[in-house]
């Protein structure tokens, strides 16, 4: 199968080296839309003192490369794929696709570099030192990156965590229904029927204006209402942590109706991704490492551009539905945005824990 090329450049990524002369880990942080890599790498630094804190840390900040944005009249602006709205972003999903595929591929190059100087030419021991993240619109491309996979020559190597903040998942829907079980499909229809009559009921409520871009360049897109669950419902109201349990992404779990266990849906959704970023397929029943990445998910509770739910219905699928090891965190009363200091504590703790990450105290300053 003849491959889609990488059409669009991409600027070389702005790096801060570790103050320490040991180099333990590499941190890839992709910005948010409209803005570039040094100028959210410069700030993502020194408002939570960073260098100081991860002296062992190579920090690196690629810049998106310019695109033509649908929802502003087609501007070029950086960003790492096109998207329509996050009234619903499930909708012109095929705008996603040349710009999710492209910034993969760069991604899988740029992690891959990363990976041969961690390791000291052996890919499979430094791609476990590379940590990927994201805000918003960076945090979107990233996730979807990672459950792509195709790191390393095996084209199956795990990356050593993933930092989301204020983010969603592409074609989270698409993705949703094909683990969905028929009871489960049945409560969608039910809610779907619910939510046309309200709006029947009180259509002159609805508000479709869209933001402009905000000067600081982050994404600009409107929240929108989506019911969560009971347990989530109190989780984002208090702001607690819930730390999703780690599953086995291998158990089998015969489902009703359909006769395939757990692992075969869990690879169906890789392999559709793998598609949109124009991958090879993997086999259904071997194993497919990305999975065993551990991912820290935080959002403000008041996001008005990147609705809270988007992030909260991106974990539950990670977690739930392909069995990974998750942290939610939701920030209470908290806009678009990384809060300082809570969550970059938490983003800290998270990664001594989960990646053996070298994290110094430096409260005291």
């Amino acid at each position: 199968m003849e491959k889609r090329q990488r059409k669009k450049g991409y600027p070389t990524p702005f790096t801060i080296d570790p103050i320490s002369p040991e180099h333990t880990h590499t941190f890839i942080v992709l910005h948010g839309r409209g803005s570039k890599g040094e100028k959210f790498g410069c700030e993502f630094l020194d408002y939570a003192n960073l260098p100081a804190r991860l002296p062992t840390v190579r920090f690196v900040f690629p810049t998106a490369s310019k695109r033509r944005s649908t929802i502003f009249k087609k501007m070029p602006i950086n960003q790492w794929f096109d998207n329509y709205s996050l009234d619903d972003p499930n909708q012109r999903t095929d705008l996603q696709v040349d710009g999710l595929m492209e910034t993969a591929q760069f991604l899988r190059e740029l992690i891959g570099t990363e990976a041969q100087i961690l390791g000291g030419g052996s890919g499979q021991i430094g791609y476990q030192k590379v940590i990927l993240g994201g805000l918003s619109q960076g945090c979107a491309a990233g996730i979807f990156t990672l459950l792509g996979g195709g790191f390393g020559e095996s084209g199956n190597e795990r990356l050593g965590a993933f930092i989301g903040m204020s983010g969603w998942l592409p074609f989270e829907k698409q993705l949703n229904d094909m683990t969905d079980d028929e009871e489960e499909k049945d409560e969608k229809e039910e809610d779907d029927q619910d939510d046309e009559e309200s709006e029947s009921d009180d259509s002159e409520s609805s508000d479709e204006d869209e933001d402009e871009e905000d000067d600081d360049g982050s994404d600009s897109e409107a929240r929108i209402d989506v019911s969560l669950s009971d347990a989530a419902s109190n989780a984002v109201s208090s702001g607690i942590e819930v730390n999703f349990a780690a599953f086995d992404p291998f158990q089998s779990e015969t489902q009703e109706d359909s006769g395939r266990d757990s692992h075969s849906n869990i690879m169906d959704v890789i392999n559709h991704v793998r598609d949109i970023l124009d991958l090879e397929s993997v086999s259904i029943s071997g194993t497919f490492s990305a999975l065993q990445t551990p991912v820290f998910l935080g959002h403000g509770s008041a996001d008005p551009k990147v609705s809270v739910h988007l992030g909260e219905r991106m974990a539950e699928l990670l977690s739930k539905k392909l069995k990974m090891d998750v942290t939610w965190k939701a920030y209470e009363g908290f806009g678009h945005w990384y809060k300082v200091p809570d969550e970059i504590d938490d983003v800290l703790d998270f990664l001594r824990e989960k990646s053996g990450l070298p994290v110094v105290d430096v409260s005291q300053y």
